[in-house]
């Protein structure tokens, strides 16, 4: 029996000394560890590494118009708005999204010839082009063979003989020529353009001082009022002719030092652009060399775009004045009678240069009082299929050569420009 209770009164020994855990109630546990969540875990979190919206208000320094939209969910929540940054819209800003990559290697279609490697040379030396860049442009170039033979490098056709040219200009070489532009379907669409785009050609009027009308008989002959641009890739068109066609390679490889130069300027995709064999581009069919001396930003977007309506009226009126010295004090041709069938004895052209009084003196007589104009004149022969047509032109039926250097050319213009003036205001 002592035994017993000796053993009973081992366990309060070794929980008074230590050794054994004295057993506890569970509210006192469940203080002990709360207070060991105060110690290690404080309530109020330290400050975090990266800043706080609330910290760093937008609104001390906004850089674009900002917007606050009412927050969806927890009305309770700390942030009551949403703050949301909208860029501000530009009118028609073009952005300059393709990035041309540079190439340490040149590929393409004429990736090994040396007059392409020269005048690589020549774009990074006289413009400080980037070669690397230049490589990567040329590396897409294919050879345009539809543009050599427009220019009949391949020589598969024979040239006319003087006989044969003088024999189709007997045979009514303008009523063909004329057949093309002069229709009741374009002048209606050079009406329907000129109502569109009365606001534009009017300023261009006013500030080049070139009738409305030559502007709409430019675009109406050039691409039937943009119906017609172009098909051929103005990059591919240009470097094949500046490299295979030696008769005009000087020419051509103007053409490309400034096209180059311009797609550099306007951050373009240098195959993007689409136009003629010959490398003219855009409602205006300006080349590169004319784009660059007289195009102009005219509706004022911050960049030159031809294919653009405000751009490429503004541009041409520009053309007109800068490079064809248009006069706005003087007409631009007048029709003349002739009492014979053919006309024979004098230099015929648009380069000619006669009094009016000699041409009087020849049998001439002027339809009209020609606008009170007694200067000198450029006589210009039509031939149609029962007899020669006889105009008188002036130095603004010049400055519409320096857009192509043909009678017929220039004078398609010009009757398509009245053709039109007519109808708009219904006389």
């Amino acid at each position: 029996m002592r035994n017993i209770k000796t053993l009973a009164l081992i366990p309060l020994l070794l929980a008074s000394t230590g050794c054994v855990p004295r057993e506890q109630p569970a509210t006192q546990v469940e203080a002990r560890q709360n207070t060991q969540n105060v110690t290690y875990y404080p309530t109020q979190p330290t400050t975090p590494s990266y800043p706080i919206a609330t910290t760093y208000p937008i609104e001390s320094t906004p850089t674009y118009p900002i917007r606050n939209y009412p927050t969806i969910g927890n009305n309770n929540s700390p942030f009551n708005t949403v703050t949301t940054i909208v860029p501000q819209p530009v009118r028609e800003q073009r952005t300059p999204d393709y990035h041309i990559q540079r190439s340490q290697y040149l590929g393409g279609a004429y990736r090994n010839n040396y007059k392409l490697k020269k005048f690589i040379n020549m774009m990074v030396s006289k413009h400080h082009y980037d070669r690397y860049t230049l490589n990567s442009i040329f590396s897409t170039v294919s050879r345009d063979t539809k543009a050599l033979e427009k220019y009949n490098v391949f020589k598969t056709s024979k040239p006319k003989s003087k006989t044969s040219i003088s024999k189709i200009k007997r045979t009514g070489s303008w009523d063909k020529y004329r057949s093309n532009f002069l229709t009741s379907s374009r002048i209606n669409k050079g009406v329907a353009f000129w109502r569109e785009n009365i606001n534009d050609l009017n300023k261009a009027s006013q500030r080049y001082g070139v009738a409305p009308e030559y502007i709409i008989g430019i675009i109406g002959v050039e691409t039937n009022f943009g119906g017609y641009t172009g098909t051929h890739s103005v990059m591919d068109a240009l470097t094949t002719l500046a490299i295979e066609y030696k008769k005009r390679s000087k020419f051509f490889k103007g053409e490309l030092e400034s096209y180059l130069l311009m797609i550099r300027d306007e951050k373009l995709d240098p195959q993007r652009i689409k136009g003629s064999y010959a490398g003219a581009f855009g409602l205006s069919q300006f080349m590169p060399t004319a784009f660059r001396q007289h195009a102009v930003d005219f509706n004022g977007d911050g960049h030159i775009n031809l294919f653009n309506k405000s751009d490429a009226i503004g541009s041409i009126a520009k053309y007109f004045l800068e490079r064809g010295k248009w006069d706005n004090r003087i007409p631009v041709a007048m029709k003349t009678y002739y009492n014979k069938k053919r006309f024979y004895g004098l230099t015929t052209g648009f380069k000619s240069n006669y009094s009016q009084s000699k041409m009087k003196s020849l049998g001439m007589r002027p339809s009209s009082a020609f606008y009170g104009y007694r200067g000198k004149v450029s006589l210009i022969k039509l031939s149609r299929y029962t007899r020669d047509e006889l105009w008188w032109g002036t130095k603004n039926f010049y400055a519409i050569t320096r857009y192509n250097p043909r009678d017929h050319y220039a004078m398609a213009v010009h009757q398509l420009a009245q053709a039109v003036r007519k109808a708009y205001y219904n006389r």
